[in-house]
């Protein structure tokens, strides 16, 4: 099997940035966050840059890109509908929290918006884990484990990520 440059791009950058995202959103929502607000900001403008690449990525694998707005239209029953969904839903929450991470950390909103972001990231790699896993024309993705493993890559990989962040940008304690 040799999946096109784009899937692998979208693949471990969406998965990178959805994972910090839903790691810093728990953070904050449990104030856990150790780094100033300026390295704060930064990993979730980091979290929220690899994901739009892996966005941007994606829409080089379609066959049709000048069609992918119709993506959205099918989320009752397409994983590929309910990623999209998913995935600007977090833009809703992620934006917003940052600049509120920013100004006030230990406001009650910051909390509830960082569980909105960590739950709608998870539902973002999610989706992306079971349109891998229900396609047909790769038997070694179609495994029930697939989900699960796609989960705890996305949140390994954001927390290495986070991580370095927090490291670089002098924060106080360690994830």
């Amino acid at each position: 099997m040799r999946p096109a440059y784009s899937v692998i791009l979208f693949t471990t950058s969406s998965g990178a940035g959805y994972g910090v995202l839903a790691v810093l959103g728990i953070m904050l929502a449990l104030d856990l966050d150790p780094a100033p607000p300026g390295v704060t900001l930064l990993a979730s403008a980091m979290g929220l840059a690899l994901a739009t690449l892996g966005l941007v990525a994606s829409t080089f694998h379609l066959g049709r890109p000048e069609r992918a707005w119709r993506a959205f239209s099918q989320w009752r029953t397409s994983w590929l509908s309910r990623e999209g969904v998913a995935a600007i839903a977090v833009y809703a929450t992620a934006v917003p929290l940052t600049a509120l991470a920013w100004w006030w950390p230990q406001h009650v909103l910051t909390r509830v918006l960082g569980v909105a972001t960590a739950l709608l990231a998870l539902a973002t790699i999610l989706c992306t884990s079971m349109i891998y896993a229900s396609l047909k024309t790769v038997p070694q993705w179609r495994h029930p484990t697939v989900p699960a493993v796609y989960l705890l890559l996305g949140m390994a990989t954001g927390s290495l990520l986070l991580h370095a962040i927090f490291t670089l940008g002098g924060a106080t304690a360690m994830l």
